[in-house]
Order: C-alpha cells, then sequence, then structure tokens
C-alpha cells in the first residue's frame, strides 16, 4: 500500500463513524451508536467569565509530538462556558485514547454519559486506531465554536466546532513509519454535540451525542 493510499486511511480513521459510513464523503455519525498544549497539560477553555469549575477530571498528558488546540472562544455566560469547556475536553479524550491506545480510557468515559453513543464513539474511534497498531503525531487545530440552547430539552446545550487535521500525521507504532494528512476539504470535520449537566459532578457537563462530519468544507472552509 502507498503512503497517499495510506494517508487517506488515516483521514478516514480520524472521522470514522461506528459503521464507517461516507469514508470519502460529506457523512456523519449521527445516528450510529457507538487546546492541550505540547506536553499534555489538559485541554482548558478560556472563555469569559470563568465556567464553575468541576472536580479534577482524569489527567491527559499528550506525548510532546502531539497537540490539541482550541481558538478561544469567549462566552458571556458560565454555563454555555462550562458546556463548551468540557465538550472541548471530551473532543481531546479521543485523541488522547488514541494515544493511549486503549479503548477503555478512562477520559472519554469521565467526559461522556455513561453507556451513551458518544461514549461509543469514542470508543470505536479510539479502537480502530489501537486495531491498526497507528497513533497520531502532529497538531489538531479547533475553531469556530458555537453553544446554544439544545432543541426541545432540558438543561442542555449543543456545542459546535471544526477541526483541522491537515498537520495531523498517522504512525505506525510498530515499524515508525508516519503517513502525513493532505490539506483540504478531506481533513476538515464538523463537531455537533450534545451536552447535558452530569447528575453527580456539580458543574461538569457531559457529552451525550457527538456528530461529526467529514470533509467539511461548507461548515469549515
Amino acid at each position: 500500500m502507498t503512503i497517499r493510499v495510506r494517508a487517506l486511511s488515516i483521514a478516514c480513521l480520524a472521522g470514522a463513524s461506528v459503521l464507517l459510513a461516507g469514508c470519502g464523503e460529506a457523512a456523519d455519525s449521527g445516528d450510529d451508536k457507538g487546546s492541550a498544549p505540547a506536553g499534555g497539560t489538559s485541554t482548558k477553555a478560556t472563555p469569559s467569565p470563568e465556567p464553575s469549575t468541576p472536580p479534577p477530571g482524569p489527567e491527559m498528558k499528550l506525548p510532546s509530538n502531539l497537540k490539541v488546540t482550541f481558538e478561544e472562544t469567549p462566552l458571556e455566560d458560565a454555563d454555555e462556558a462550562a458546556a463548551l469547556r468540557d465538550a472541548q475536553l471530551y473532543a481531546t479524550s479521543t485523541v488522547f485514547g488514541i494515544a493511549e491506545q486503549d479503548p477503555k480510557s478512562k477520559a472519554p468515559r469521565y467526559y461522556s454519559v455513561p453507556g451513551s453513543q458518544a461514549e461509543e464513539y469514542a470508543q470505536y474511534r479510539i479502537g480502530v486506531y489501537a486495531q491498526e497498531g497507528l497513533t497520531m503525531v502532529g497538531e489538531r487545530r479547533h475553531s469556530r465554536a458555537e453553544v446554544r440552547p439544545a432543541d426541545g430539552k432540558k438543561d442542555g446545550y449543543t456545542v459546535t466546532f471544526c477541526s483541522d487535521e491537515s498537520k495531523v500525521a498517522g504512525k505506525h507504532i510498530g515499524s515508525g513509519e508516519t503517513f502525513p494528512s493532505d490539506p483540504g476539504p478531506m481533513n476538515l470535520w464538523h463537531w455537533t454535540l450534545d451536552m447535558v449537566p452530569s447528575p453527580k459532578i456539580d458543574g461538569l457537563w457531559l457529552t451525550k451525542k457527538a456528530i461529526v462530519k467529514g470533509q467539511a468544507s461548507a461548515e469549515c472552509g
């Protein structure tokens, strides 16, 4: 398999739904089941005013060759800011799980509703990388975050943002070979996360559903 073909496979892995629907198409995982600086300090949104701070979650220390960054998004409402913060931490946890090579990583479970589609999506995404013996290196950049009340749902928010994986490469753990991503729509992803307050931990927001749309040039280009 050539590097070009393998690089395309990395792009498909990056936004894969549980059914691997639409790799190479603008597909999403909505009906499927299933900014940390270099050196791996935990991702923190920097909204204003400061959202309430929940008890510390699992430490997400990323390798020095892997970054997850978020564009600053000031918000006036503290609950909206907290929902955005934890949506970003959920997204970061999927990268952390890939670096750990552990589909049962504590971090995605901590930031997901137990047994939810969001938890299953994170586990599946991490599992595909682990099964292939691949990890990620480079920088995944997030931008254009928005928070709005969830339609028809009490005390919930829908958080959306874009991720750009054109500076991310897949790396085969065994051989050390890397497979760079190609810039362009193939590596633009649009995230829609349904966030609900944790019933057990005050101030913590959990992801209940994750829709990740590939080739999202319309939303993110």
